[in-house]
């Protein structure tokens, strides 16, 4: 994954990077740490060095984020053809969290110092509009509109849903790879998310078939769940009926994909599809019914629709 994020100061590009870089394990470089002078406050490197470095990082990493105002130094990052989200959500929202922003001790040695710069950051983050050069939204857009490579506009923060399901959609081909980390009991608290899950499901089912599949997971949640330091037990952890019904719907899909579907743009049709909202199985079960402790420790039938995709159970309004 090679993920680059633009926008203006205020923007939420710091904090999407670090979201992304924890959920997915990437390393995550903030651009001012490589256009400022380490520990000197408004004292620029020269650009060739910020760009060496960035270049440097890039060659120590295969996956990243990368995240800044720099339209020059984003160009740079744009060789490795990364997916470019470029964060605009208006001079208002900007200016409010340039105002709530927490101490930043990469750039100011203490929050004293920061909060006596506001008033030089806020009257930034508005010439944002009205600058041209490579830190203005003038740049920005340009860049944007001629970047060739899969990018998106977003007008505001990002929530948890596409943090975790999306970067695994623009990278399916990667996303794939959480099968043999599964195995290997490797996969970090924080990025065994629903998406995740999912993804590991199709990986298991495409590769062992269902039962086997089954068998599988029933082990590897549990040992998984307990390297993360969590109990299975009769109201927490591994919970059978979730996992063998996901195991049913996840086999239907996989024989309804088209012939010669590689496994990577199958998990990019899963995750942007009804079968992955969060409560897609209360579509099959009451709520009462799968969340009991009978449903966590063996099987129960559905009460409310046959686990078949065919049938047209309703699964839009569990999004």
């Amino acid at each position: 994954m090679r993920i680059a994020i633009i926008g203006n100061s205020g923007s939420g590009k710091s904090t999407l990077a670090r979201q992304l870089g924890g959920v997915h394990a990437l390393p995550v470089l903030d651009l001012d740490t490589v256009v400022w002078e380490h520990g000197r406050v408004a004292i620029l490197r020269s650009p060739a060095d910020a760009a060496a470095d960035v270049r440097a990082f890039c060659d120590r990493h295969d996956h990243w984020v990368i995240e800044g105002c720099y339209g020059n130094l984003t160009r740079v990052v744009l060789e490795r053809s990364p997916v470019l989200l470029f964060l605009e959500p208006g001079v208002d929202v900007c200016l409010a969290n340039a105002r709530n922003r927490p101490w930043e001790p990469h750039k100011y040695a203490s929050k004293k110092e920061q909060d006596e710069r506001l008033e030089l950051l806020l009257a930034w983050v508005e010439e944002y509009y009205a600058r041209t050069d490579s830190l203005s939204l003038a740049d920005h857009q340009a860049l944007f509109d001629g970047y060739q490579g899969n990018k998106l506009l977003l007008a505001q923060q990002p929530d948890r849903c596409f943090i975790e399901a999306q970067p695994l959609r623009w990278f399916g081909d990667e996303a794939v790879g959480l099968g043999p980390r599964f195995e290997a009991c490797s996969i970090s608290a924080k990025s065994w998310t629903h998406a995740a899950h999912l993804t590991v499901g199709l990986w298991h089912i495409d590769r062992y078939g269902r039962e086997e599949a089954l068998a599988r997971l029933r082990m590897g949640i549990r040992r998984l769940n307990e390297s993360h330091g969590s109990v299975n037990s009769a109201t927490a952890g591994y919970h059978e009926t979730i996992t063998a019904a996901y195991v049913e719907l996840l086999a239907q899909f996989l024989e309804r994909r088209a012939q010669g579907e590689s496994l990577g743009n199958t998990v990019e049709r899963l995750l942007g599809g009804p079968l992955a909202a969060r409560n897609v199985l209360l579509a099959f079960y009451s709520r009462e019914r799968l969340m009991s402790v009978d449903a966590r420790a063996a099987w129960v039938e559905p009460d409310l629709a046959p686990l078949d995709l065919s049938a047209g159970a309703d699964m839009t309004s569990t999004v």
